[in-house]
């Protein structure tokens, strides 16, 4: 059977006789299938050409009736359900489309050997295929793509078979007659302008040919605003001097080397020195390879920039060219690997109509256009590996940049460049390039809190710098607005420069669970964080795959300590920022609120059903069960006498190796997030948690020094109880604030904390916390000199730990024969309390009497 597509459909029997297919929906199938002859068409593809986007329910079982159908209306043609979809085997001589590319491959082949006659021939017969425009009764939408270009690639051919009549020395008047239909059609394209300039002065007629040339000028001047491009100006000089005429054809296959497709180089770069040697060291060490070097870092770190500036200086060793394609890996849509492809050839040379159409003939093609050349080929913003991969040079001699957002794990044979914010002084030589020197050297604190705010983000350094620059805002006024978290992304945008809509890329190429375990992890805060603390975030004992997502993304940071500990985690301000910011949206107004307040249209990427408030709840309840079972496995010592019952009723549903192992150590590594974990926890109800949490914590940050810490987590814990009226934790906030000022020589402060806490203490008749907070009021009075009152106040204390059955807090003091008021006495009450610091029963303790 026979088949047409290049015109209105046809479908003919070998005799001759045409088989008519009234069904529309059998000849939309038929036609997506001759349109993709000798490949497989995915059902996806015949579904959206016979619905659109709204196929019916019984879409499937439908296609396949059509298909049987067609089948039984056509048995001289083959069927065959292939994968996901339908393959037609057809004979190329039976598609008049196939026939056409038969006959202009053969036809350029006789043109390179120097044969135009059987080329012209050759081409004459391809256009005899043509009846008109592709599948002109029929509207098929997603077909109109492939067919446009048909089109295209039809008037390439009119073209080239002129310059093979030209050169064959065809009749001149068919050839003019040709033209003069090519022109009608296609009024703005030069080359046929050219094409019968030539042919008219062949015949005699110069004056007809300038005014072809005014008629094309004029054309062009009048819809496109242009002059004629130098072609046409030189074929229209040499006619007016009298000169012979160039002959006009195809451009010679060596002609595009060398080829520079490269950007400018980013003003005022900065720093880099070395990843640039590391990348320059990279390219060199080829070793009969193309070397690959894949450049990655999360959104703004200067990624392009890096490689682009690598690139200008690595020219003079790439002599035939540097290539340069932005593949869109962040955006919604990644560019087709075999649509770049297609770009590359023919920006090599390759006319269009010898562009294979497949991936496999495409990268064939595009690695013997390269063989044995020195081309660097820079590939932007790469999506994935496998969209790199058919795009590197097959031969020595060439070698590859590309950058991605992801790290390219799965890009086995490169070799991976990671790019870091620029260190403090780079960021401000970036700013005073941007704002200029005087101005950053006039305001150096501003400056610097301005870097701290951007992260050292090159991206963001120039905005905020462009900020500056055309606002003529001063330094200070945009530090204070940036020190706002709130307002921060809002003020790092310039036009279509926006730091929010580059991390919303990234993030919305993550899974759904990645998503939303980003916008979660923004709730942490500024601080490290192991996985523990993730899988209680999430709610799932195996965070792994999503942590492995997010550090192939780039948007978390991971640092690996010495000695084997467990890998710690941390985002990027900017990008916590902005985590925070989808977490206040998913649990509060929701992404499409959001999305509507103005400025803010990048802010999520997609919908967050993220419950901060229960996640932390259940953050911070875990951390306070670990950290209790952490302290119940520190040795005994004199510093510390550890309960023996449970510390409440919290469990984790995680265990971690470093606590099990070295509770000592984990506690220590941990103890900066779980401080800021019991400042999290305010807003959330998980204010009982927190205090048990600092309670737990308190021994632990005493013994190690850690009073900073310690003083902090107290203040944190205070606030909780206020919030929730516990006067018990209030006191026991009171006593170690005392106990740490007491410390640190503040008595007076010492006193007054103290003070409070007793009467906490009576108030609440909590019998044991008042034994402990009078023995230190006793350590208070001897520094005060009094120790008529340090005697009264510790035999007090003595009597209250033996009343609530604390036999170890009694041994500790010196035998009731001691001289008291000596000196010997005072030293040894000093002595004492410096190392045996009593702690009053947490409220879930159970007391036991000795």
């Amino acid at each position: 059977m026979k088949f047409g597509v290049l015109g209105p459909l046809r479908v003919c029997r070998e005799s001759g006789a045409e088989v008519v297919l009234r069904s529309r929906h059998q000849r939309t199938v038929l036609a997506a299938l001759l349109v993709g002859a000798g490949q497989v068409v995915t059902v996806d593809r015949l579904v959206e050409a016979l619905w659109g986007e709204r196929p019916p329910a019984s879409y499937a079982s439908n296609l396949q009736t059509y298909v049987s159908r067609l089948r039984e209306r056509l048995p001289g043609a083959t069927i065959e359900h292939s994968g996901d979809g339908y393959l037609l085997r057809v004979d190329p001589a039976d598609v008049d489309v196939l026939v056409f590319r038969r006959e202009v491959a053969l036809a350029r082949a006789a043109m390179a050997a120097g044969d135009p006659a059987t080329a012209a021939g050759r081409f004459r017969r391809g256009l005899q295929q043509w009846r008109g425009r592709p599948l002109a009764d029929l509207s098929v939408p997603i077909l109109e793509p492939e067919l446009a270009r048909w089109e295209l690639e039809r008037v390439g051919v009119q073209e080239e078979c002129a310059d093979a009549d030209l050169a064959a020395g065809t009749d001149l008047t068919t050839v003019l007659a040709d033209l003069h239909r090519v022109v009608a059609e296609h009024p703005l394209r030069e080359r046929p302008y050219a094409q019968m300039m030539v042919a008219l002065c062949r015949a005699g007629r110069r004056a007809d040919a300038l005014a072809v040339y005014r008629q094309a000028r004029n054309l062009l001047v009048t819809e496109l605003g242009i002059e004629p491009g130098p072609e046409l100006r030189r074929l229209h000089e040499a006619i007016l001097r009298g000169e012979e005429l160039p002959r006009p054809g195809p451009v010679p296959a060596g002609a595009p080397f060398p080829v520079c497709q490269l950007p400018p180089a980013v003003p005022g770069f900065v720093g880099r020195a070395d990843s640039i040697a590391q990348i320059e060291r990279l390219v060199e060490a080829g070793d009969g390879t193309v070397p690959v070097v894949a450049v990655s870092g999360q959104p703004g770190v200067g990624k392009t920039a890096l490689v682009v500036t690598v690139a200008h200086r690595l020219r003079d060793r790439f002599p035939d060219g540097q290539l340069f394609v932005h593949l869109a890996g962040a955006s919604a849509a990644p560019r087709d690997p075999g649509a770049v492809l297609a770009d590359l050839l023919r920006g090599l040379g390759v006319p269009g109509g010898a562009v294979p159409r497949n991936l496999t003939a495409l990268a064939a093609a595009y690695r013997a256009r390269l063989a044995d050349r020195r081309v660097l080929v820079v590939l932007d913003d790469a999506a994935t590996a496998a969209q790199v991969r058919p795009l590197l040079p097959g031969t020595p001699g060439s070698a590859v940049l590309a950058t991605s957002r992801r790290r390219l794990s799965d890009l086995i044979d490169a070799r991976h460049v990671p790019v870091e914010p620029l260190a403090d002084d780079e960021t401000r030589e970036l700013l005073a390039h941007v704002v200029g020197a005087e101005r950053v050297a006039g305001e150096p604190g501003p400056a610097a809190r301005i870097g701290v705010a951007c992260g050292n983000l090159p991206l963001a350094v120039r905005i905020a710098g462009t900020r500056l620059a055309t606002r003529a805002l001063p330094l200070a006024v945009l530090a204070d607005r940036l020190d706002d978290e709130r307002r921060r992304l809002d003020e790092l945008a310039a036009g279509d420069q926006q730091v929010r809509a580059s991390l919303a890329l990234s993030v919305r190429a993550l899974s759904p669970a990645a998503r939303e375990a980003f916008a979660l992890l923004g709730s942490l805060g500024p601080v490290s964080f192991a996985g523990w603390a993730v899988a209680e975030l999430l709610d799932r004992p195996d965070p792994e795959r999503v942590l492995d997502e997010l550090v192939e993304a780039n948007l978390l940071e991971v640092a690996c300590p010495a000695g084997g500990a467990e890998p710690r985690y941390r985002l990027h301000d900017l990008l916590r920022v902005y985590a925070e910011e989808l977490a206040v949206a998913g649990d509060g107004a929701g992404p499409e609120e959001t999305d509507r307040t103005p400025g803010r249209a990048e802010r999520s990427p997609g919908p967050t059903t993220v419950d901060r408030r229960a996640a932390l709840r259940r953050l911070v309840t875990a951390a306070a069960a670990l950290v209790g079972t952490a302290a119940r496995r520190l040795p005994r010592t004199l510093t510390w006498a550890r309960p023996d019952e449970p510390v409440g009723p919290w469990r984790s549903r995680t265990g971690t190796a470093s606590l099990d192992a070295d509770p000592l150590g984990w506690l220590g590594t941990e103890l900066d997030f779980l401080v800021s974990l019991i400042g999290r926890a305010e807003g959330c109800g998980a204010e009982r948690a927190a205090i048990a949490l600092a309670e737990r914590l308190a021994p632990f940050s005493w013994v190690q020094g850690h009073w900073t810490e310690l003083e902090r987590g107290q203040r944190l814990a205070g606030r909780a109880a206020e919030r929730i009226g516990d006067e018990r934790a209030l006191a026991r906030t009171e006593f170690l604030g005392g106990v740490l000022r007491l410390a640190r020589g503040d008595l007076a402060g010492a006193a007054e904390r103290l003070g409070r806490g007793r009467a906490r203490f009576t108030r609440l008749g909590d019998r044991h916390g008042l034994a402990c907070l009078l023995s230190d009021l006793a350590v208070l009075y001897d520094y005060q000199n009094r120790a008529e009152d340090a005697a009264r106040t510790a035999a007090r204390a003595i009597t209250l730990f033996r009343e609530e059955g604390d036999a170890r807090s009694v041994r500790c003091w010196p035998p009731r024969s001691s001289p008291r008021r000596t000196g010997a006495w005072a030293s040894s009450t000093r002595r004492w309390r410096w190392t045996r610091r009593r702690w009053p029963r947490p409220a879930s303790w159970e007391h036991r009497r000795s």
